[in-house]
């Protein structure tokens, strides 16, 4: 496979051994249940880390509260935090780390084919629904220093769409390859990108 690797530098500042990794999934399925989740938690469960998982569904009218609410229950704010947010999910991610801009735990991010606009996506609109597009904002200036993961055959965004928003402040790695899930992606590879975003 046939990566292009776009770097800006990482603020690496963690010394930690104990990280939190917290997983947001995208539209249409579930956090728990998701593919990526259980590869992450599989590698998790053999370390002395934390693997969560968020959920979140279409009906609700505001979703970053919910979220929000999910993590002041389920994580420990004085230990550093690695976010994980697929498609929407990856919306909603950096949504979340905007919003807590403030706070003074370590975080980090990695975005999966992150869904920014609905106008990058390739499949009808019309199955997108009008209140979660409500939802969804443009990343500020804010987000920075995190690792992209976007895949030329994504049979969902237009990956150049999201390339050319992160690509200066961030590290953007497009593939030849993968698809929109990843799942074309060797499991071991894909746990050495996550930790990759923090160490």
């Amino acid at each position: 496979m046939n990566s292009l690797l776009i770097s800006k530098e990482f603020i690496f500042t963690n010394t930690s051994t104990y990280m939190q990794y917290v997983y947001i999934h995208g539209f249409g399925t579930t956090g728990a249940g998701s593919t990526k989740f259980k590869k992450i938690k599989a590698f998790v469960d053999n370390t002395s880390n934390t693997a969560i998982a968020l959920e979140w569904n279409e009906h609700q009218t505001d979703i970053i509260s919910c979220l929000t609410e999910q993590l002041n229950n389920q994580i420990n704010w004085q230990q550093p935090i690695c976010f994980i947010g697929s498609s929407t999910g990856g919306n909603f991610t950096y949504q979340l780390l905007d919003a807590f801009k403030d706070k003074e735990t370590l975080m980090y991010f990695v975005l999966i084919n992150p869904l920014v606009n609905v106008a990058q996506r390739k499949i009808e609109n019309l199955s997108f629904p009008l209140e979660l597009a409500h939802q969804l904002k443009n990343p500020s200036d804010n987000i920075a220093n995190g690792l992209i993961l976007l895949g030329k055959k994504d049979e969902v965004l237009d990956y150049a769409y999201t390339y050319n928003i992160f690509k200066d402040k961030n590290t953007v790695i497009v593939n030849d390859d993968w698809n929109h899930t990843l799942s074309n992606l060797d499991t071991e590879e894909f746990i050495r990108f996550i930790q990759q975003a923090h160490l």
